[in-house]
């Protein structure tokens, strides 16, 4: 399994700040192969990624299989999330413009929903987790992730170095989020990994 995941690991196209990452140990990608092995996601439908940055976590769900529906306010990385997935997988990947505050998905729409490393750069993280729950079935997995302290401290890092500012940290932490899924799902689990901490909900809880 592990040299399965090294070799999609090695088809992955690696931006300046994956390198710098791998440098001092990390990998993200990685990561996100670890933790969506917690995950139970749909292979039958495509799956909602929110929100798509440079695409690190739909180059990941492209690796595994699976087809993904992408999507952020701005394209401004769309050719950066493009390069990334590399030109074999992108069959696999809609691209949207969307706005994670007024999803345009009726109730229910997906039954497996990511939103990793993306909570942070939001100006109103509750309303985007509500809409998150609201378009997620719960048939099967809703996964959130974000930074830890190491995460943001290292990403810090290369912001510094790379761009020559600051890196977000956010204002709902997964620790403040984690009570507000268990509201609505039976079961939440928390995965840790180098640089995230990733809530993983099922179970949706009937109103």
């Amino acid at each position: 399994m592990r040299q399965d995941i090294n070799t999609l690991l090695d088809s992955i196209s690696k931006t300046e700040s994956d390198k710098l990452l791998e440098s001092w140990g990390y990998n993200l990608a990685a990561e996100y192969f670890e933790t969506l092995s917690h995950a139970t996601l749909d292979t039958h439908q495509p799956i909602l990624e929110l929100a798509t940055g440079t695409g690190r976590m739909s180059v990941v769900l492209t690796r595994l299989g699976y087809d993904v529906i992408t999507g952020d306010v701005s394209t401004e990385d769309r050719k950066k999330a493009e390069m990334r997935i590399t030109k074999e997988y992108l069959h696999k990947v809609k691209f949207l413009t969307i706005d994670m505050e007024s999803l345009l998905f009726e109730n229910g729409s997906f039954s497996s929903v990511i939103s990793m490393d993306t909570f942070h750069h939001l100006e109103h993280p509750e309303v985007c987790l509500k809409e998150l729950i609201r378009v997620h079935s719960g048939k099967n997995s809703l996964v959130i992730g974000d930074f830890n302290e190491t995460g943001f401290a290292e990403l810090q890092k290369v912001h510094r170095i790379l761009y020559g500012n600051d890196h977000p940290r956010g204002n709902l932490s997964m620790d403040k989020l984690k009570p507000l899924l268990e509201t609505q799902y039976h079961e939440v689990k928390e995965i840790h990994t180098q640089l995230n901490v990733t809530l993983i909900a099922s179970a949706k809880k009937k109103k």
